[in-house]
């Protein structure tokens, strides 16, 4: 099997041997797929200053099996705004942290090609958000995290409960149950979730919502997401925590 100048991005590089990489790649049209690139890690390679994480590329390899080999990787020179303006600090590990999902949620060979259209929005929006932004940071990390939610079949109903099917009310309260959805509850239940926070992530936009509110929109989208990531943890967390970011 040969393939030839397939849009993709780096999601991470493992060693392979003292001069060699497993790439990880998301392509447009194969999903997630593993690569050798044999000689990246020597000194002078060509290849080691292209393959890395959130640059566009045009990739090819050749070869059978579950980890064929690299034979091309060059920039994608129309998105060269995303090389230009590299992701730092916070917005870094938010990029890093799309990166996790993808890798953990997605099987390989398994193409998803509108989540390959998000996941290129997603870098661009991040690229044009500022990294003292929290509540924009928050509200791009949980579009993209609905995005891959639904594109792994584990989509929520954002908009009526699970058992009533009444509409979502943003006076009122509910509760997540894994597996079933919203269900109206008492304020005072502890673990009880404003409709407004809900009707926040079924938008896409929390710019409406405090800080206290957003903060608990990523507590629910994690109890979702953790449906799907089983044993999987999230390592960019960890450094969310340690930078004190709410995102």
């Amino acid at each position: 099997m040969r393939v030839h100048n397939q849009p993709a991005f780096v999601l991470l590089n493992r060693p392979y041997s003292e001069s060699s990489w497993i790439v990880e790649l998301f392509t447009k049209e194969f999903g997630r797929i593993a690569l050798i690139a044999k000689g990246a890690r020597r000194f002078k390679s060509p290849l080691k200053g292209v393959l890395q994480p959130f640059y566009p590329l045009l990739v090819s390899w050749t070869g059978k099996g579950e980890v064929p080999t690299l034979t091309g990787a060059e920039l994608l020179t129309r998105d060269i705004n995303l090389i230009e303006h590299e992701l730092q600090g916070d917005l870094l590990i938010c990029g890093f942290y799309c990166n996790e999902l993808i890798s953990y949620l997605l099987h390989r060979y398994d193409p998803h090609p509108d989540l390959f259209t998000r996941y290129q929005e997603t870098l661009a929006n991040l690229l044009l958000c500022s990294s003292s932004d929290e509540q924009g940071q928050a509200t791009i990390l949980r579009r993209f995290e609905q995005a891959v939610i639904k594109e792994t079949g584990y989509e929520l109903n954002f908009q009526t409960e699970a058992r009533s099917k009444a509409a979502i009310q943003e006076g009122q309260h509910y509760l997540y149950l894994p597996g079933e959805g919203f269900v109206k509850c008492d304020k005072n239940h502890k673990d009880a979730i404003p409709g407004s926070i809900i009707g926040g992530l079924k938008n896409g936009s929390l710019e409406d919502l405090s800080n206290q509110e957003i903060s608990l929109g990523k507590e629910l989208m994690r109890a979702i997401l953790r449906q799907s990531l089983g044993y999987h943890s999230i390592n960019s967390r960890s450094l969310f925590m340690r930078t004190l970011n709410p995102s």
